[in-house]
């Protein structure tokens, strides 16, 4: 999963400040004077509230404009030049306009933090006393700030940061999603009675920093019947011919969890990594010099592996032959890391913005892809329908974990693995709490780190149940996957037993399966030895705790230099995979520089 933590005008960022003893557990004095420093009557008559002026992002800058009312309605757009993007909410009209230039449906939990943006702008946000709460004072940059919660009844937090004397309003500090932001206001100024800042400093927990000035704010304008219409955008893909699908093409199913299709990019050949889990497709860092493209901008991109950086780059034409994703948007991203862990090249991965407005139908047993118009397909009889739920940038699908109700879990063919389950959830579910189980290095974009592993006993989806499940529990952390939207990700190793037919635009999927392939027992690590292979040597990386590999007495970083004989720099990736996730029972000798050896015996150990 890859999410790029660009947020558009409302970006926010970590309070550093230290508590202090003095505050009352009584907000409406503070709030009163907050309401008269705001501009009394003229606050409290505010309705709505358009602004323009220009923000500067991750060495972009740009254009911003915003319209909010105090009903809760909000409207963002942002022109950063290689970069575009919108967000409206407007009654039950929602939609965004993401960074590959795409229209799609707003998703239910970044509408409702649209909604809150806007209402925390009015002063009718403060007349219901049952949600506000006065917490302990703060002291930043010498000042005692009232801390005054706002509550809207989940578990993300919204604090307007207030000098408790005059009532000036110093900042915002949310959580949202488990990530922590603030924003500091600044450069008051008297609009139509009411004071408004015309300066927002945002600083992201993850170490972003963005800086919106508004050029001109207008109180209770006058709302145009088109102020919230969807902007028009050009056509995403062209298949083949003028055609409704584009057929059953073939694809490479790598390690029987990794779907590459052949195309070319900009006119050069090349390979594609499909990845519903990638928020947008994105470019090797390397491949996109080779192709003369022009990267800019740096913004943190959020991986399994925690968090890293990305550019942005226009104009990418992606062709696989019987389909044209034409003049994308792409992020650019050094992908050689995680290149080097599949053994394979990987210089694209396309991502979740070729599944919007397509019907995709991946059958994994004959490896073929077809790519479908929405309006003309129809589902194959005997599949399973499920829902699909837009998470804000993913798709998400309901699994339920050993006979618990449905849980949220983000669609992802880029995981190569079975299951990810984040922390907040495996926290609350204590999932790992008299479960055996042991430790491996796992990720991707962000980097790899150390992440628990256990044995799901049952895994059920849309009825279809599989068990045994290999699951990964990230550690909690800036990443994607310390969330509390979803709950966990969904990868190749349950999806690749399935024809997966995916709907995104309709919000749906379809799933057909045998019962051979639901029984088919998993790939798992049964040596317990994380390996990194190059052109002259393989090294063991990561020894887990309570694994064979750590009771034959092998430590990270010992050099191999024969598997049962036979040289380790001839062994191909998929041997080496083959080598660690074979069956239980089997004994493996592995020869050490020096010519010392030691013997593993496979077994299952978590």
């Amino acid at each position: 999963m890859k999410r790029l933590l660009f947020r558009a005008a409302c970006a926010v960022a970590l309070l550093t400040g230290l508590p202090s003893a003095a505050h009352a557990d009584d907000p409406a004095g503070v709030l009163d004077r907050y309401r008269q420093w705001r501009g009394g009557a003229a606050f409290e008559a505010l309705r709505s509230v358009s602004a323009e002026g220009e923000m500067a992002v991750s060495g972009l800058s740009g254009p911003v404009r915003s319209l909010a009312t105090a009903s809760g309605d909000m409207r963002v757009d942002v022109d950063l030049g290689v970069v575009r993007t919108a967000s409206s909410r407007h009654g039950e009209d929602r939609w965004t306009l993401t960074q590959s230039g795409q229209l799609e449906p707003l998703a239910p939990t970044a509408a409702e933090d649209l909604r809150r943006d806007a209402l925390l702008l009015f002063e009718g946000l403060l007349d219901d006393a049952t949600r506000l709460d006065r917490k302990a004072d703060v002291t930043r940059d010498g000042l005692t700030l009232a801390v005054i919660a706002v509550d809207f009844g989940d578990a993300d937090v919204h604090e307007l940061m207030i000098d408790p004397e005059t009532g000036a309003l110093y900042g915002l500090r949310e959580v949202r999603d488990r990530r922590e932001s603030f924003i500091r206001y600044e450069d008051w100024r008297m609009v139509e009675g009411v004071r408004m800042p015309f300066t927002e400093t945002a600083v992201s927990a993850e170490g972003g920093q963005s800086v919106t000035r508004w050029r001109e704010i207008d109180a209770n304008p006058g709302i145009a019947a088109t102020a919230f219409d969807r902007p028009t955008v050009a056509a995403a893909h062209v298949i083949a011919d003028g055609a409704a699908s584009t057929g059953r093409m073939p694809f490479q199913l790598i390690g029987g969890t990794r779907v590459y299709l052949p195309a070319t990019v900009n006119g050069t050949a090349s390979e594609v990594l499909l990845d519903s889990g990638a928020e947008m497709t994105v470019l090797d860092k390397a491949f996109a010099g080779q192709l003369g493209l022009a990267a800019t901008g740096e913004v943190a991109a959020s991986g399994t592996g925690g968090v890293g950086t990305a550019q942005f780059a226009r104009h990418v034409t992606i062709d696989l032959g019987g389909i044209r994703f034409v003049d994308r948007t792409v992020a650019v991203i050094d992908l050689a890391q995680i290149s080097q862990a599949l053994g394979r090249p990987l210089t694209v991965i396309l991502g979740k913005d070729a599944f919007n407005a397509l019907v995709i139908d991946l059958d994994f047993a004959a490896q073929t892809i077809a790519f479908h118009e929405a309006g003309s397909f129809v589902a194959p009889e005997g599949a399973t329908e499920l829902a699909l739920t837009s998470t804000g940038t993913l798709r998400a699908v309901a699994l339920s974990i050993e006979g618990r109700s449905p849980a949220l879990f983000d669609l992802d063919t880029g995981n190569g693995s079975a299951l990810l389950i984040y922390p907040a959830y495996a926290e609350a579910e204590g999932l790992l709490r008299d479960r055996p189980s042991s430790t491996v290095m796992a990720g991707a974009v962000g980097g790899i780190r150390e992440s628990g592993i256990a044995t799901i006993r049952s895994l059920d989806i849309g009825g279809f149940v599989v068990r045994d499940v290999p699951a990964v529990f990230p550690p909690a952390g800036p990443s994607a996957v310390d969330s509390d939207r979803t709950v966990g990700n969904v990868g190749m190793g349950v999806l690749a037993r399935f024809r997966m037919i995916t709907d995104f635009d309709g919000g749906r999927m379809w799933l057909a399966a045998t019962p051979e392939a639901l029984a088919q027992p998993f790939g798992r690590d049964r040596l317990g030895l994380g390996l990194r292979k190059t052109p002259d040597r393989l090294v063991a990386q990561r020894i887990s705790p309570r694994s064979p590999a750590s009771d034959a007495g092998l430590a990270d970083g010992a050099v191999i230099t024969a598997v049962d004989g036979v040289p380790a720099t001839t062994l191909t990736p998929d041997v080496l995979r083959t080598l660690v996730t074979g069956p239980a029972g089997r004994t493996v000798v592995l020869t050490l520089e020096g010519g010392e050896t030691r013997t593993l015996e496979s077994r299952d150990f978590y």
